[in-house]
């Protein structure tokens, strides 16, 4: 029961691939990369994976420093 309470308490991590970030804020892979060069979007590297935070771009959207353009 400890481990459900746990899992509550702190949910797994979760995380974008690059592809999955630029559908996530409907914008283009021109656009998403521009935001990572300005440093707006962190990219992770695991290996040869590349993977963005969803909680960092969550709060990257809260804050307006990035923008989810809706279609």
């Amino acid at each position: 029961m400890e481990a459900m309470a746990d899992t509550k308490a702190n949910p797994p991590k979760r995380y974008y691939t690059p592809e999955q970030a630029q559908e996530h804020l409907h914008i283009s892979r021109a656009t998403f990369y521009r935001n990572v060069k300005k440093g707006r979007i962190e990219i992770l590297k695991f290996g040869n994976k590349s993977l963005i935070d969803a909680d960092k771009l969550d709060e990257a959207i809260e804050r307006k420093e990035v923008y989810r353009y809706k279609h």
